[in-house]
């Protein structure tokens, strides 16, 4: 039977209230971790996310397996846990590891503890230096078990909280022999599971993350070219409508994003200031356009937004486009007296026709404000545009609907 995922929350919780593994069943309620391979593991056993009329469910079946073999486990003798060495670099997180994970969040409240107490000011490095209790930056396992991001899902590993079973003997890391078995065996299944939603669902091509697109049932996996054959391209044809008549006539999943030309649409994209469709774009390129400047690097991206029509005609952006690309100005005209650093600037303040902008020079500390008129924010948005004319194809992004 499928039940939703509150239920499947409870019935975890009930079902294994009497195991010695502590266990944070909201991992469940997580349902937007089903883009990745369309499951949730618990121990190891994983659970398959089901979609129906746009709610997602579980199997219970599967929810009282992943309690049963949770509440199997039985406390056993210690073993030696050899945790990889700390690093700055970023390397790759697409292949599941348990340990450098628990390594990562020693230095995470390590660095963030140094910082709350200034002692990043002195000797950069000193809260990576290990302590007698094994811990880096003057950790307490107390300070290391409490130690919670902004969301404590992110903690959790196989559903489980491995720091609350995680003990130091004064030389070497230790856990529970059978639950280092389990991790072990839900790092292979994860694996598993990611590279089986890197393939293709059409012509099994091996790919990446990046070709998962919604459906009706799920999330599938398409590659660009069968995406390309499987929804038709958009030419424009919404262009100029009002938003809240194309999304009551039109559905956007039946098109390829406008943006990545590679994934399924999810919405049609529209001007918040004029309320006129620009196209329709996945959940990926939607989230992406809510990033400011960091969206206008992007190529293509300011001929997308000129897909409203009003824009175009005024040859301009939406207002938020053009704090952002006065900003973006700012940080390169303005400096702290001849200090070379670009400074940061703030989000402005607009009163009686002008737009008070804070600056701050990242190497002194000194701040100061900058204040434009609307007609020089609104200039320097026309000759942002401008550039970005120019760079048009002829006829490009007004073609007709086939």
């Amino acid at each position: 039977m499928l039940i939703s995922p509150a239920l499947a929350r409870a019935t975890l919780a009930d079902l294994t209230r009497d195991s010695w593994i502590p266990l944070h069943p909201d991992v469940l309620l997580r349902t937007k971790q089903f883009r990745g391979n369309g499951h949730i593991v618990i121990g190891d056993i994983a659970l398959r996310g089901y979609k129906n009329k746009a709610r997602w469910h579980y199997d219970d079946r599967d929810v009282e397996r992943a309690a049963r073999a949770l509440t199997e486990l039985q406390p056993d003798e210690l073993a030696i846990v050899e945790l990889p060495a700390y690093s700055d670099e970023p390397g790759s997180w697409d292949t599941p590891d348990w340990r450098r994970t628990l390594v990562a969040w020693m230095y995470s409240a390590a660095s963030t503890k140094s910082f709350r107490e200034g002692r990043w000011q002195g000797e950069w490095d000193s809260w990576k230096r290990i302590g007698d209790n094994g811990l880096p930056g003057g950790l307490t396992m107390t300070e290391f078990v409490q130690a919670r991001p902004s969301s404590p899902l992110v903690q959790t590993i196989a559903g489980t909280l491995p720091k609350e079973l995680l003990t130091w003997s004064g030389t070497n890391w230790l856990l529970p022999r059978d639950y280092v078995n389990l991790l072990d065996r839900w790092e292979q299944v994860l694996a598993d599971l990611n590279q089986r939603a890197r393939i293709c669902s059409t012509c099994h091509a091996d790919g990446t993350g990046g070709w998962r697109t919604p459906a009706t049932t799920g999330y599938i996996t398409l590659c660009p070219a069968c995406s390309g054959t499987t929804y038709r391209s958009y030419k424009g044809g919404q262009r100029g409508v009002p938003y809240d008549s194309v999304r009551r006539t039109s559905r956007a999943d039946d098109y390829l994003c406008r943006l990545c030309r590679s994934s399924r649409a999810f919405t049609w994209d529209h001007c918040h200031d004029h309320g006129l469709v620009r196209g329709p774009v996945c959940a990926s390129c939607n989230t992406f356009e809510g990033k400011g400047v960091h969206f206008l690097e992007a190529e293509g991206s300011v001929l997308h937004l000129l897909e409203c029509t009003s824009c175009r005609q005024q040859q301009t952006l939406p207002r938020r486009y053009r704090n952002e690309i006065t900003a973006a100005h700012l940080r390169e005209t303005e400096r702290h007296g001849r200090c070379r650093s670009r400074p940061r600037v703030y989000n402005d303040d607009f009163h009686h026709g002008t737009h008070t902008f804070l600056l701050c020079c990242p190497s002194h500390g000194t701040r100061w404000t900058k204040t434009m008129t609307t007609r020089e924010v609104r200039d320097l948005a026309r000759t942002f545009v401008a550039a970005a004319l120019t760079s048009e194809a002829p006829d490009a992004g007004h073609e007709s609907e086939l």
